[in-house]
């Protein structure tokens, strides 16, 4: 199976060789994404693409370890949501 970092690297390649992908990828992610990786997003899940450029750099954190209080319901109720 083929990791998150894998397909995002392979994104940036595509979108640094075919800048109408890029293009594509900045206004459509998820179109872009499905079409490129052959993979559907669920639609809950949302994707924002970002372009540094020479003033402008983006700083990607990994999500909280805090849990929120409806996914604490959830861990209580036994149900969890996350897919590894």
């Amino acid at each position: 199976m083929e990791t998150q970092d894998s397909m995002q690297q392979r994104l940036i390649d595509k979108a640094a060789e075919d800048s109408a992908f890029r293009a594509r990828l900045l206004a459509e992610p998820r179109e872009a994404i499905r079409e490129a990786l052959d993979v559907e997003l669920p639609g809950n899940f949302d994707v924002v693409v970002h372009e540094d450029d020479v003033r402008t750099a983006h700083l990607v954190l990994p999500p909280s370890a805090e849990l929120t209080d409806a996914q604490l319901e959830q861990a209580a109720g036994g149900f969890c949501s996350w897919k590894m």
